[in-house]
């Protein structure tokens, strides 16, 4: 449920009310009106924040400022561009001419009512000073509250109006006059059923009405309007009026003011167009009969609508800053929510990995139980596999020693080293024996990479003798896989040979 307050804070009265939303509808839920001359600003705050608790509201989603009519000097002007930027360039000049106050100390606002024959654009000139508008902020920050739409009276008044007559009764291209009678003043409206197109100030009202004899005076101020508004070069001439606001006393006047225009006049009730409560909260009670609240109602119905309005520079300023600390916090908040997630899936992968290491200490401790005792029996099956394994002895390399030793080679040193390698030393009278001899080593299987240490030649008893120092790896350090392989095709050439013996 979405609550809209808008409140008018003039020099004699505060006025406000509240709707609620919901589903599409707004109804009327409390009314004020308040006597707050010489009133401070801080107690006028005191009293809307009052009022605004009472109904249960806290901060509002929509607040509207209603900018008194009385506190506003409107012109309507001919512009001669139909250019946004150039309007707003010329309006620039125009202000200063139209209030006798400097630009530092007013504020403008504009709305274009259409375009003459020639071209020009048709504009209604705001112009209020910045004081009033700086007091509405003070009163604002006393009540804890904030608002960047103060808007205008005269157009509240016509939102409130275009819901209020039957359907159909407006035509477009009719002009009416509508009289907002309030306590103390008039508003004066000229307009269409789309815009507004004069305003002006009477200085009468439902006070001063109440007497009859008042009647006179006040119809010859109408008169007098009406006619300055034909001097506005307002080309639309009204073609019936309506009386609206306080006007509880007043139905009499509606005859006085046909005979004197020669228009139809009517009257519409305050509370047309609203839908209120059960329990709307009104103070005073009678308060709708002495003030009229038509622009509050209009400018809280109607939030679509465009409309003139006021706001200070340090307001702007202020409400840049506020979107912009706005736009932090959601980006802060995104970034937290970001950190959160990848915290989140983090935490759940150290949390499956835990889970995962316990269940693999728990197995651990369940396999170690069972495997108590395993490392003694692959040491011991290392130790017999040791022992049993007869490729690398050296009884094999002496037979196959046996087997390749030329007669022109006569060995005089043979050592073993198991798991090393094998250092053959001998004597032969020619050198090519000797490598005649390396080259039988490499073809056996028990014998790899061999290689001549040393080579000398000397004279033993008279004849040249060629001295040899061979070494070579043993081939079961390297898995003996030839070694086996020779052991395994030995039985094969014996049978062989067996054969050929017996052929």
């Amino acid at each position: 449920m979405n609550t809209t307050v808008v409140l008018e804070i003039g020099n004699t009265w505060l006025k406000a009310v509240v709707f609620k939303t919901a589903i599409g509808a707004a109804h009327l839920r409390g009314v004020l009106a308040k006597d707050i001359g010489g009133q401070a600003d801080e107690a006028i705050g005191r009293e809307i924040a009052e009022f605004l608790k009472g109904l249960n509201v806290k901060k509002p989603q929509n607040l509207v400022i209603c900018f008194s009519r009385n506190s506003v000097t409107l012109r309507n002007l001919r512009i001669p561009s139909a250019n946004p930027s150039e309007i707003d360039d010329m309006i620039k000049l125009h202000v200063g001419r139209q209030v006798p106050y400097a630009k530092e100390e007013i504020v403008n606002g504009y709305s274009l009512i259409g375009r003459d024959t020639m071209g020009y654009s048709k504009i209604m000139l705001a112009i209020v000073h910045r004081e009033n508008i700086r007091k509405i902020f003070r009163v604002l920050e006393a009540a804890g509250l904030y608002s960047d739409r103060i808007e205008l009276s005269s157009e509240g008044v016509l939102s409130w109006f275009t819901r209020a007559v039957k359907a159909g009764e407006l035509k477009p291209e009719e002009a009416f006059l509508i009289l907002d009678i309030d306590n103390a003043s008039t508003d004066f409206i000229v307009a269409s059923s789309s815009m507004l197109l004069f305003s002006r100030t009477i200085a009468s009202g439902a006070e001063q009405l109440k007497d009859k004899e008042k009647w006179p005076r006040y119809l010859g101020e109408m008169k007098q309007t009406m006619v300055i508004s034909q001097g506005e070069e307002i080309l639309q001439k009204p073609v019936r009026v309506y009386l609206v606001g306080a006007v509880g006393e007043l139905r009499g006047l509606v005859s006085q003011i046909e005979t004197e225009f020669n228009l139809p006049a009517s009257v519409v009730g305050p509370l047309e167009g609203v839908a209120p409560s059960k329990d709307v909260v009104k103070t005073p009670p009678g308060a709708l009969e002495q003030i009229s609240f038509c622009s509050l109602f209009g400018l809280g119905l109607d939030l679509s609508r465009r409309k003139i309005n006021f706001v200070l520079p340090e307001a702007q300023i202020r409400k840049a800053l506020r979107e912009r600390v706005r736009d932090m916090i959601l980006l802060g908040s995104g970034a937290m929510y970001f950190i959160l997630v990848v915290c989140g899936i983090y935490q759940e992968k150290l949390h499956n990995r835990k889970a995962f290491l316990e269940l693999l200490s728990n197995r651990y401790k369940t396999i170690a139980v069972q495997a108590e005792g395993l490392d003694e029996e692959v040491n011991r099956i290392k130790k017999i596999k040791s022992k049993l394994d007869t490729d690398s002895i050296v009884l094999n390399y002496l037979l196959e020693m046996s087997k390749l030793l030329p007669s022109e080679i006569v060995l005089t040193s043979f050592s073993f080293q198991k798991d090393d390698k094998v250092t053959i030393k001998g004597q032969a009278q020619e050198m090519s024996d000797i490598f005649k001899f390396i080259t039988t080593l490499e073809n056996s299987p028990y014998f790899k990479d061999v290689q001549a240490r040393y080579t000398t030649r000397k004279k033993v008893k008279g004849k040249d003798i060629n001295e040899f120092e061979l070494i070579c790896p043993i081939e079961g350090a390297q898995g003996a896989k030839p070694a086996k392989a020779a052991a395994k095709k030995e039985p094969k050439k014996a049978a062989a040979e067996k054969k050929d013996t017996e052929m």
